[in-house]
């Protein structure tokens, strides 16, 4: 293996690992979060955690059959010397964005609550005609 490409780094993730390692507090961030979904008898359950993140900063939304949830996180870091005077001023946001396909919601019966940094979200499903097929007359 040459310099350029250290062992454990193919080729391939090269530029990835190149862009992530060197150049992340750069650019602006966005992440993702961790998400559970259980598939109960009567509603989805969506649990998503977004730990340290005010709930103001949370966008929640189904449309055509798509969840779509978004935050964002703003930081900033001062440091002033004795007169008040700024040394070091950084700031930096961070995009949080996820979407599920559910299908068969109840959108009018959508529940969402944020407690301790965790987002749960209920979707009640539609009661289905699915156990009824419709039979269909030849003509």
């Amino acid at each position: 293996m040459s310099d350029l490409f250290p062992a454990g780094r193919d080729f391939m993730n090269f530029s990835k690992n190149f862009f992530e390692d060197s150049f992340d507090h750069l650019l602006p961030s966005t992440a993702n979060f961790n998400v559970d979904i259980r598939d109960e008898e009567d509603a989805y359950i969506v649990e998503a955690e977004l730990p340290g993140m005010a709930k103001e900063a949370i966008q929640l939304k189904y449309e055509d059959n798509v969840l779509s949830i978004g935050a964002t996180q703003e930081t900033s870091k001062d440091e002033k010397d004795d007169e008040g005077n700024y040394i070091r001023r950084e700031r930096s946001t961070k995009s949080y964005s996820r979407q599920f396909l559910l299908k068969n919601v109840k959108e009018e019966g959508i529940d969402a609550a944020f407690e301790n940094g965790i987002l749960t979200v209920t979707l009640p499903k539609k009661v289905s005609d699915e156990n009824n097929p419709k039979q269909i007359d030849i003509h």
